[in-house]
């Protein structure tokens, strides 16, 4: 019933949906001493899936925990609130800062024992993702996961459209509208803005970009030009489905987890 409830209120970062089976609260740290809250779908697989939530929703959201819940028995899933989000600490940059937050997760993911890590992260968690992989190409001390899906990624933010860039903007110079961003779902520090089409063609472990045709948050433009930067990734374009994971939960579930499991499948 708490599930049924989740998934029909409106706003992500409300709606708190409860997990149907064992779920392992985890507590990571950042570099600069940040505490990420995650969860851990733990299933006894040597494969692990990294899930990333977007721009004002947290690990709960009931498209969050359908994704993880419908991956997690062929792999472990892990799934955690960006700095700023949720249970976590700190503030969020709208992506610059937030690269510490995946590399705490992913480098906690290895210490946990899992050889073979899979992210995948839509929306904002996406340009995340890009951005941090693609910067740290060459690092040989970077944690690097050995595939990746974007899923409705923004290749920069100046391509989004809606409300966002028009927060992004003000955001960015305006100090006045942090004490309103916890309405939206999060806790503003000082902004800092990725560029994924920058790096993205740095990324060298498999790629899957996802993408609905009717996208009206990240247009479908956004895909396009990602892979035209990186044209080894595999581009996959849904007719009729909007943003993120929950366009893909409503109008392609099944072709978008085939998916997924091809790509892990890779790894």
């Amino acid at each position: 019933m708490r599930r049924v409830a989740a998934h029909f209120i409106p706003v992500a970062h409300l709606q708190r949906a409860p997990y149907s089976g064992a779920a392992e609260a985890l507590e990571l740290t950042t570099a600069d001493e940040v505490t990420i809250a995650a969860t851990l779908l733990r299933r006894g697989r040597d494969r692990l899936v990294i899930v990333c939530h977007g721009f004002g929703a947290t690990q709960r959201a009931s498209s969050i925990v359908w994704l993880a819940e419908a991956l997690a028995g062929p792999y472990d899933v892990l799934t955690f609130d960006w700095r700023g989000y949720g249970g976590s600490g700190g503030l969020a940059s709208l992506g610059g800062a937030e690269a510490l937050d995946l590399t705490a997760v992913v480098a906690g993911a290895r210490a946990m024992g899992y050889g073979r890590i899979a992210v995948v992260a839509e929306s904002m968690g996406g340009l995340i993702t890009l951005a941090t992989l693609g910067a740290a190409a060459d690092d040989p001390a970077f944690p690097m996961p050995d595939a990746v899906a974007a899923v409705s990624a923004p290749a920069d933010y100046a391509l989004t459209a809606g409300p966002r860039p028009h927060l992004v903007n003000y955001a960015s110079s305006a100090a006045w509208i942090r004490p309103l961003a916890p309405l939206l779902g999060f806790r503003l520090g000082e902004v800092q803005l990725p560029r994924p089409l920058d790096v993205v063609d740095r990324i060298a472990v498999p790629l899957l970009l996802v993408h609905g045709d009717r996208d009206n948050t990240v247009p479908v433009r956004n895909a396009y030009l990602l892979n035209e930067r990186q044209p080894a990734a595999m581009l996959r374009i849904y007719p009729g489905v909007d943003h993120a994971i929950v366009g893909m939960r409503e109008r392609s579930p099944r072709v978008f987890l085939q998916d997924l499991h091809e790509l892990i499948g890779l790894m």
